[in-house]
């Protein structure tokens, strides 16, 4: 602030000079001014001016307080929120996270602690019935034709599927850990853990690519660790945790989707998807399930999703499952679930709660 000059008054007097006088200052308060003694004469008309210069001092430098409104709420679904949201870049140096004690994390599922993996040197395409692989380290998409096959305790750099056209396959994946990589892919498979029908998986630890696992038809996740898809600072990817479509059992897990928002299209949907885009979402159960909250615009859908192919979704059961409230109080930027019907034939929503006990309504 610019330095205030002293105040300057002049007082036309007809009396003896020197000495003070009392004047009010611009903020008001009584100070005393000292004037000078040698009035100033001025021959005027009719007569003469007499002036006296009194000097009054400054007043105080005025305090000025600045009180910081709270910014007003984003137009779009936020990014998870940091502590910097200006300054702070996707790294691989982000904390992994932990869930709270009693759901599945990284400790309690994938590869178990002292399993030795050798490096997989059999074919990628399984035709063989029933096959099994067993502790092996494994770089590759894993191609899965016949039926009866087990992946264990195994890492897979890659993905484990079951095309949603092959008819007759079958696996099962138990204690294994999946790191499928980078999000974008030139199919709609690319980017998926594990997929997409006809499958069994328990105790599995999936991260990175664009989606943790798709069930488009007849799968049972249990006991595992959906940890959340990959960031996409090219702006492409439509990320989730999980996928469901008809025959999905989902049971016990930790569902998370983390990866941040990109422009213009790149980020996450919610923990856990349900689109009738290709088919009705039907038959699903889900249950006694952790949802981790700032995983999308809402941290799951229910399958009657308005203007897609097939908006009318049924049996799909939300039971005993939990949603941690977050930043945003809801699980999701807007609230923990959409789309789910609960009139539709089948359909039940029952004792979900908030992480602290509170009943979740959808």
């Amino acid at each position: 602030m610019r330095p205030i000059k002293p105040l300057v008054a002049v007082a036309t007097l007809a009396l003896v000079t020197g000495g003070t006088v009392a004047v009010v200052n611009a903020a008001g308060d009584d100070t005393r001014a000292t004037c000078t003694r040698a009035p100033l004469v001025k021959q005027v008309e009719g007569g003469q001016r007499i002036q006296v210069v009194c000097t009054v001092p400054a007043p105080p430098p005025a305090t000025v307080t600045v009180t910081a409104s709270p910014s007003q709420p984003p137009t779009s679904e936020p990014t998870e929120p940091t502590e910097t949201p200006t300054t702070q870049e996707p790294t691989p140096s982000d904390p992994p996270y932990t869930p709270p004690a009693g759901f599945p994390n990284a400790t309690n599922t994938g590869v178990p602690a002292g399993t030795v993996l050798t490096d997989y040197t059999g074919p990628m395409l399984i035709t063989e019935p029933n096959a099994v692989i067993d502790a092996k380290r494994i770089t590759g998409d894993l191609r899965i034709r016949a039926a009866g096959v087990t992946v264990r305790n195994s890492k897979i750099f890659g993905d484990v599927r079951i095309d949603a056209d092959t008819v007759g396959a079958s696996f099962t994946i138990t204690d294994s850990e999946v790191d499928a990589g980078s999000p974008l892919g030139e199919n709609a498979y690319d980017g998926t853990a594990i997929g997409a029908r006809d499958f069994t998986a328990i105790r599995v630890h999936v991260y990175n690519g664009k989606r943790g696992i798709n069930c488009f038809l007849n799968c049972t996740v249990r006991d595992s660790f959906i940890e959340g898809p990959a960031d996409d600072p090219t702006g492409q990817a439509h990320e989730s945790g999980m996928r469901m479509g008809a025959g999905s059992t989902i049971v016990g897990n930790t569902l998370r989707c983390a990866a941040k928002d990109y422009p213009p299209d790149a980020g996450c949907s919610a923990a856990l998807t349900g689109y009738g885009d290709f088919a009705t979402v039907e038959n699903n159960l889900i249950q006694g399930n952790l949802f981790v909250a700032g995983s999308g615009g809402f941290c799951a859908y229910g399958g009657s999703s308005a203007g897609k192919p097939f908006p009318n979704s049924n049996n799909i059961r939300f039971l005993d499952n939990v949603f941690q409230r977050g930043v945003s109080g809801k699980c999701g930027f807007w609230g923990p679930i959409a789309d789910f019907n609960p009139s539709a034939p089948g359909n039940r929503w029952e004792r979900n709660t908030w992480d602290d006990g509170m009943p979740v309504s959808p």
